[in-house]
């Protein structure tokens, strides 16, 4: 099997980016709530946090849910949620449509 240079450049990159202290999905779904609890506060330091930031630069299943539970934290500090009517139409249904 013959290997191309973006399949090696590919691997120097991902060795590259492996850190002392690795974090997988289980440590992030684990983690996910306090890393987004210490980005609101803007006190990242704990080395286990710092981890998860660099396993979301790499996991997209990761990097999506924390995504969602980031903004979910940031409604909840700034008291910011949407009405029901608001969620529903940006669900797509449209003004017209009837509620559940």
């Amino acid at each position: 099997m013959r290997v191309s240079r973006i399949k090696i450049e590919s691997f120097l990159v991902k060795i590259a980016l492996t850190r002392e202290q690795e974090a997988g999905c289980d440590d992030c779904a684990r983690l996910s709530a306090r890393l987004a609890q210490a980005m609101l506060a803007e006190n990242i330091q704990e080395p286990e946090l710092i981890a998860i930031l660099y396993h979301l630069q790499q996991c997209i299943p990761c990097a999506e849910e924390f995504k969602v539970l980031n903004d979910c934290a940031q409604m909840d500090a700034e008291d910011s949620w949407p009405s029901f009517e608001e969620m529903w139409r940006a669900l797509g249904a449209g003004e017209d449509a009837p509620l559940p």
